[in-house]
């Protein structure tokens, strides 16, 4: 049980890093951030634009973007100059990696020379542990589980954070290395990623775990 709350723990607080990194380069960039959700499922709080979910092992951070949210008639002026879908391709792109890279760094600091072989190691134990769950990824699972007996908190953390660093570099839709890949390819600006119905979502997921 102990083991457990400590995988939990350190998921959650690597979510935050996550999903607060990419909130804060858009708001550095001048993107109007209008929601930041932990976890999945039922909502428990709420906090101004915070949301936090019953299941803390991903989240999401939603951007305003006028394709999705509509154009007031009485617009103030500037009122496009805070959209997502207004800014540089570039910005567009490096958003959804911030939250790697937060990972990557965390990783760095409390692994070091361990942390790169770590997130090598993350992409070529994703395949096999998802196509053969029951024999590979159970084995997986069984050495994080030893890592996390064998190790405090803080290993664990770095451990974890190289993993779910290499999880979100994957070229899938749904995570930070397709969102990226998507804008990056995209020819017109308008090219569609992942949407809310609202705003432009730009999420993390806890897959490897």
């Amino acid at each position: 049980m102990l083991i457990f709350l400590k995988f939990i723990a350190a998921i959650a607080l690597l979510v935050c890093i996550h999903l607060f990194a990419m909130a804060a380069l858009g708001r550095w960039c001048g993107i109007t951030v209008r929601a930041i959700s932990l976890g999945f499922g039922p909502r428990l709080l709420s906090l101004g634009i915070f949301h936090l979910h019953a299941v803390p092992l991903g989240g999401s951070v939603q951007f305003k973007d006028t394709r999705k949210e509509g154009v007031p008639l009485d617009k103030p002026p500037g009122y496009f100059d805070d959209a997502f879908n207004r800014k540089p391709r570039a910005v567009q792109v490096l958003i959804p990696l911030a939250g790697v890279a937060a990972l990557i760094v965390v990783a760095l600091v409390l692994r070091q020379g361990a942390a790169v072989p770590s997130l090598v190691h993350g992409f070529a134990q994703f395949l096999p542990g998802a196509l053969d769950p029951l024999t590979t990824g159970r084995q997986l699972v069984g050495g994080a589980r030893d890592f996390a007996g064998q190790h405090t908190f803080l290993p664990l953390l770095g451990m974890l954070a190289a993993k779910l660093a290499a999880v979100n570099l994957l070229p899938l839709p749904l995570l930070n290395g397709g969102q990226a890949l998507l804008t990056l390819v995209t020819r017109d600006l308008r090219g569609r990623l992942r949407g809310s119905a609202s705003s432009r979502r730009f999420s993390c997921g806890s897959g490897w775990c």
